[in-house]
């Protein structure tokens, strides 16, 4: 316990940096560098920013230095964007220097197949073997910290802290994530692209985002373990899922996309049937795009620990027969069930509902009823308090798309500690859908509720969460604050 504390402690320097050096910036450059000196001006490091560059004795109003080594200051982190071929020299530098974290941006190391490549990685290994000084990449964007600003991608854009913490080998997917995030509110607290993974990897990440107590959900794209083993990231996962969520998107899983993975991060193949084993033994949650990956993580980040299900068991309410029945076939399909309410139920809806064309079994069908908010409202805390029932949903047609309905239901939701969850039509075919959406969308951040655009994405999310719930009931894992 004490290593691990350790551990932990010399890990926060890297996300809570006082002083930073950026070796290779330029005011000039159309690519790299130039992409991130706005954002350390405007960050909480402009005083403490160190830009590094012979040719140039001035950067955007900073002193520039030739050298890290012409620094007075001790840096913690370095971030390297220089051709390839200068790379170690820099790094012994920032080795005698003492630098303890290297971000190498550049890319033309083993994801290019060359044996060159191949060869730099190892020269960088061998030149900060037995020293303090810890290189993330190389091809990676670094560290990301909600909680101070530290967002050194040019596509982020400042969202709420929240619990989530990312690890990433790609900077594009991390770019892309922080983007959703913003958009759909998800809230995260650290993240980190780490490219090629030659020295720090997954594995080191990971058991740093289970010892982090403000660490909730931890949410990862992979290719390959990189500089760590399947056996080590076995051990931390199996430690890491006892205490909080793990949402593994494992990017090569084909034939065709292992290649790819190849090409981009050097990423050697790994059989598919080894992540899906350690998955199940875990408890770990593999998805297999961005889609599932970003709706995964706003499923856990919204209903865990507090609104876990008590089972697969799933109440419906909508307008409409043939959609329900579609429903029904896709929950199945995704292995939930769609109950029969109980008799008492059906009982409290049949005083409520008309006779003709509606379904007061489940899924609950209310016909034309279910435009008037009264009865839709009232049938919804039927099934919300039925026994049979362990989750809600809550498909809404584009006539229910208004602020006050959903103020309303929202209270209907407070009330109970099953998951609630609401699938709202497609926005993209209508203009006038996606203006009055952006209200509604306020509101559900606001009341951080969840939702969804599809059905299929509801099912597919709401499945893997019972599937993390059926791993804690099978070991007889308390889950806490439920």
């Amino acid at each position: 316990m004490v290593e691990d504390q350790k551990y932990f402690e010399e890990f926060d320097s890297l996300f809570y940096p006082k002083h930073i050096a950026f070796i290779g910036a330029s005011e000039s450059s159309t690519f790299g560098s130039m992409m991130y000196l706005s954002a350390f001006k405007d960050s909480r490091w402009n005083n403490s920013f160190y830009p590094v560059n012979p040719k140039h004795t001035k950067i955007m109003d900073w002193k520039c230095y030739p050298t890290v080594l012409d620094i007075s200051q001790p840096i913690d982190t370095a971030y390297i964007s220089v051709k390839t071929q200068i790379i170690p020299k820099v790094v012994k530098e920032c080795v005698e220097k003492g630098v303890k974290w290297l971000i190498v941006f550049a890319s033309g190391f083993s994801e290019t197949g060359d044996p060159e490549g191949e060869k730099l990685e190892q020269e960088l290994k061998e030149i900060i073997k037995g020293s303090k000084t810890r290189i993330i990449g190389p091809n990676c964007l670094g560290p990301y910290n909600a909680e101070i600003g530290m967002a050194f991608t040019f596509a982020s854009q400042k969202g709420i802290l929240g619990s989530v913490s990312f690890m990433s080998q790609s900077g594009g997917h991390l770019s892309q994530l922080l983007d959703i995030g913003f958009k759909r509110d998800i809230r995260f607290r650290y993240g980190v692209s780490f490219g090629n993974q030659i020295d720090l990897n997954c594995v080191d990440f990971l058991k740093y985002f289970r010892q982090d107590p403000k660490t909730k959900i931890v949410a990862s794209y992979l290719e390959s373990f990189g500089s760590g083993n399947g056996r080590g990231f076995f051990l931390e996962l199996k430690k890491t899922t006892n205490i909080k969520p793990v949402i593994l998107w494992k990017g090569g899983y084909t034939d065709d996309g292992s290649r790819a993975a190849f090409s981009h991060t050097g990423a050697i193949a790994t059989d598919q049937r080894l992540w899906a084993s350690m998955a199940k033994q875990t408890g770990a949650l593999i998805v297999k795009d961005n889609e599932q990956f970003w709706n995964t993580i706003k499923t856990f980040e919204l209903l865990f620990p507090k609104y876990f299900p008590n089972g697969r068991n799933v109440g419906i309410v909508t307008p409409g027969g043939g959609s329900s029945v579609n429903m029904t076939d896709l929950f199945a399909d995704h292995l939930l069930n769609v109950p029969e309410l109980t008799l008492e139920s059906q009982e409290k809806l049949s005083k409520i509902l008309p006779k003709e064309n509606v379904n007061i079994k489940n899924p609950v069908d209310l016909g034309a009823s279910g435009f008037v908010i009264n009865i839709f409202l009232e049938c919804i805390n039927i099934v919300v308090n039925d026994s049979n029932i362990d989750i809600v949903i809550i498909p809404l047609w584009p006539h229910h798309l208004y602020s006050h309905f959903f103020k309303r239901m929202i209270k209907v939701q407070n009330n109970t500690l099953k998951p609630f969850i609401f699938c709202l039509p497609s926005i993209a075919d209508s203009f006038e859908l996606a203006q009055r959406f952006k209200q509604v969308k306020k509101i559900l951040h606001e009341y951080r509720v969840l939702y969804f655009f599809s059905l299929r994405d509801a099912a597919n999310s709401l499945s893997l969460l019972c599937d993390y719930v059926d791993f804690f009931k099978s070991r007889n894992i308390e889950i806490e604050d439920k």
